[in-house]
């Protein structure tokens, strides 16, 4: 008996395998459809070596951020570059300019930076400081002060006008006020 059962689940092993053994049509078959999808697929590239070097013809920047008003009465800050590789007071005011912070003609008078210990304190007087997106005095120097503190790694900014304390409709600044970077700008108003 055990003979028998031996026998039959032979044969049913060998059918089983018959059934799961691909014929050389349907390897034909298969063969085709892989060639054909592989044809369709695009090879991924992460670039050859001719992508990961600079070229030679662009002039070098520098990345700065800019702190402006954004929508409604928020203040959002923006990457932007300068057509130098050195960062410099007066091309940063023009990208204020460009950005409406300041109005068209602000001309940087004088930018100093001193070093006190490990602080680096700045000085920045400029002809005029009138905003050119008609924002409040504390938006205003929050924006041309965190620009400034940023981007020079100051830890304490003074604005002066032509010299003398900066002077807005609300603020009135005195010989010892400076700017630090106001983390939470996005809720100056």
């Amino acid at each position: 008996m055990k003979k028998w059962i031996l026998g039959v689940m032979a044969a049913l092993m060998a059918v089983s395998l018959a059934a799961c053994t691909p014929t050389p049509e349907k390897q034909k078959e298969e063969a085709v459809e892989t060639t054909a999808a592989q044809q369709d697929i695009v090879p991924q590239s992460t670039g050859g070596a001719s992508d990961k070097v600079p070229d030679p013809n662009v002039a070098p920047v520098a990345i700065v951020s800019i702190y402006h008003k954004g929508d409604g009465d928020s203040m959002v800050q923006d990457m932007d570059s300068l057509e130098s590789e050195e960062i410099d007071a007066q091309m940063l005011v023009s990208k204020l300019m460009d950005y409406n912070v300041l109005t068209d003609g602000t001309m940087v008078q004088t930018f100093a930076i001193e070093e006190e210990g490990e602080e680096l304190i700045g000085t920045l007087d400029l002809n005029q400081a009138v905003s050119g997106e008609g924002v409040s005095d504390a938006m205003l120097l929050t924006e041309i002060g965190n620009t400034f503190i940023e981007n020079f790694e100051l830890s304490q900014l003074k604005i002066t006008v032509n010299g003398e304390n900066y002077q807005g409709e609300t603020i009135q600044q005195g010989d010892d006020d400076y700017l630090t970077y106001v983390e939470d700008y996005d809720m100056v108003e």
